[in-house]
């Protein structure tokens, strides 16, 4: 039986490791949070889908950080899952491959693109990365998380695995089985496109509601800030282009619609429906990543997300200037100088 590491019991390693426990993989969860390893220990973990959709309790196997050395008695893992915040990568990867089969291998479960560090650690040929493009969750508290997105479908798949080579290869579909007990998943040959395409929507969304306050539908219902997120948006598709990348339909988006819509009215106009049927599709309480954790008064990846955008665009002559100023916003909010407020926007320049 393949034996399953998943680094990090948050919204989406919680989620995904969740369902693969109930599906009787052998999964064992690593978790920094001391009252959320207690509460999984004696309770186990409870997920709730939307509408019910993907909805799973159930005891779960779970170490804290302090214990995972005690994982050399064990067999090693044949696949670790890396969830934590982009900016845990190198520690966590560190942390767990030494409890890996000499084949065993490294899968980033996470925002940002965080493949090469992983492979500066474990190596490029035992990296994998995924493009989770339905699921919004949060660990609302210990031991419970609560899934805002529908389920993905064949037309629109959950998760996406890919090698970092693009090649379809055995272990990339195995993975994928194990994906597929939590959400729709399709193995990729273009990995560095999926993980743009994906980094464009947390790009546009996160760090408006993270500056802002609001939620996704707050956001996406408000003029100044929707107006925002496709300046974002756009900026980031030509970005990805520039680097040479082909990008893949994400977040029920035309991205060459996106990429035209800051100077045309027309593709300004269609993206605007997009994404309010987008918006309308999830509940009222989503709130990406970033929000999520300024409201709970801790770091953000904004530096692995508006923060990377910038830098990538500076290197291939596009303006970035809006992701340079929403990543400064950001890091000024997370040290107390300034308070999430919709007036912040108003610093944005056109």
């Amino acid at each position: 039986m393949t034996r399953v590491c998943i680094v990090g019991a948050g919204a989406v390693g919680g989620y995904v490791g969740a369902h693969m426990t109930r599906a009787g993989v052998d999964t064992t969860f690593v978790d920094a949070w001391p009252e959320h390893v207690v509460h999984m220990r004696e309770k186990g973990l409870k997920v709730e889908g939307m509408n019910g959709a993907g909805s799973v309790e159930t005891p779960v196997r779970v170490l804290h950080i302090g214990d995972v050395p005690q994982l050399v008695r064990e067999q090693p893992f044949d696949v670790a899952f890396i969830a934590v915040k982009a900016y845990d990568t190198g520690w966590a990867t560190q942390m767990i491959l030494p409890y890996l089969t000499p084949t065993g291998c490294v899968v980033s479960l996470q925002n940002g693109i965080n493949e090469h560090a992983i492979a500066a650690i474990a190596g490029w040929e035992r990296t994998l990365g995924c493009s989770v493009s339905a699921l919004a969750a949060e660990l609302v508290e210990p031991g419970r998380i609560v899934r805002n997105s529908p389920l993905g479908d064949d037309k629109k798949a959950g998760i996406r695995i890919g090698e970092l080579h693009g090649q379809i290869t055995p272990r990339a579909e195995m993975i994928a089985g194990l994906l597929s007990h939590c959400d729709t998943c399709k193995v990729t040959p273009n990995l560095w496109g999926e993980r743009w395409s994906k980094l464009t929507i947390n790009a546009m969304r996160n760090g408006v509601c993270a500056l802002t306050g609001m939620t996704g539908k707050q956001r996406d219902t408000n003029d100044m800030a929707r107006d925002l997120t496709i300046r974002l948006g756009s900026s980031c598709v030509r970005v990805g282009r520039a680097l040479g990348l082909s990008l893949e339909p994400v977040g029920g988006l035309d991205l060459d619609l996106l990429a035209r819509a800051e100077d045309d009215a027309a593709a300004r106009e269609a993206i605007t429906r997009m994404i309010m049927e987008v918006a309308n599709s999830r509940s009222d309480a989503q709130r990406p990543s970033m929000g999520q954790d300024i409201r709970k008064g801790r770091r953000t990846e904004t530096d692995y997300i508006n923060g990377l955008v910038a830098r990538r665009g500076a290197e291939v002559g596009v303006d970035v200037t809006c992701h340079r100023q929403v990543n400064d916003i950001i890091k000024r909010i997370e040290k107390g100088e300034f308070a999430p407020n919709p007036s912040l926007l108003e610093q944005i320049v056109g």
